[in-house]
């Protein structure tokens, strides 16, 4: 029988757009911050007052909270000049560690964007910066714009060639979607971590919008369960909370020793998940990681 092993947690957060939301996000933050994770990651919106709450949002972080930042960057919609400009201003803020992503496209791309051809492309001009950390994105069920898996599962090792140090997958919920999905990058030749997604349900009708659109499928067996707890706020959190540590204990057996919740910007969930599979509160830290 295999052993559990010991677990690294990161997670992710999107920028608030008020102050009601910012608030939420803060008293996340420090909540998770206290179970020394390996790092956060803030989303990133490419396009106009997105744009500038993102940066602030990241940079923000970096210098607030002790925990290493990971800052977002999507190459759709943007030209070169205009990425790489975002790039460094996370770097000169002395962010260190990125998330590299296609995005998704608003409109008909043409040549005359003179934007990244891939992501590939980009993290090279990202390692270009200096001595950094970078994340790329993985899909255990492929990505829905993909040719199929063996076309997408080529680009996820033409972006861990370029230089990216892991990848981050897509979220899922069945165990042995994932694992087959590290069996089949293991034999392409990739040999980096793969770090499983995880999507706590605090909403199983919006789960289901989200997944409608990224390719994920949601067990059919969790409608009845969901069903079964009917309206009672504590019998549907503590559902929800049983199928992810059930579905990150599985993997852990397995040998995955490393997880990144996708939190909505909700604390709850994700801090339970975390100290059911093994994290512990620490004292506050005072000094940042900047």
């Amino acid at each position: 029988m295999k052993t559990k092993q010991s677990i690294d947690f990161s997670y992710e957060f999107f920028p608030p757009r008020s102050e009601q939301m910012q608030r939420r996000l803060w008293r996340a933050v420090g909540q998770l911050e206290r179970l020394r994770p390996a790092f956060f990651s803030m989303t990133y919106g490419a396009l106009g007052s997105a744009q500038e709450v993102s940066v602030e949002s990241a940079i923000s972080m970096h210098h607030d909270s002790p925990v290493a930042v990971a800052a977002h960057l999507t190459c759709s919609n943007a030209s070169r000049r205009q990425v790489h400009a975002v790039a460094r201003q996370f770097y000169a803020a002395g962010i260190r560690r990125f998330v590299a992503l296609r995005g998704d496209s608003v409109e008909q791309e043409t040549a005359a964007s003179a934007g990244y051809p891939s992501v590939a492309e980009l993290i090279v001009d990202l390692r270009a910066l200096g001595d950094v950390d970078i994340s790329v994105a993985a899909y255990p069920e492929t990505h829905p714009l993909a040719r199929n898996a063996m076309t997408d599962l080529q680009a996820l090792r033409d972006k861990l060639d370029a230089g990216a140090q892991r990848a981050i997958t897509q979220y899922f919920f069945d165990a042995d979607c994932f694992l087959r999905f590290r069996d089949r990058a293991r034999c392409s030749g990739i040999d980096k971590p793969i770090v499983p997604g995880i999507l706590p349900i605090h909403d199983l009708d919006k789960v289901r919008g989200f997944s409608e659109r990224c390719g994920a499928t949601i067990p059919g067996r969790y409608a009845a369960l969901f069903a079964k707890a009917g309206n009672q706020p504590e019998a549907r959190y503590r559902l929800a909370l049983d199928l992810a540590v059930d579905l990150c204990e599985r993997l852990n057996r397995e040998g995955v020793d490393s997880f990144h919740l996708y939190t909505l910007n909700q604390t709850d969930m994700c801090l339970d998940i975390s100290l059911a599979l093994g994290a512990s509160l620490q004292a506050p830290q005072l000094t940042s990681a900047a």
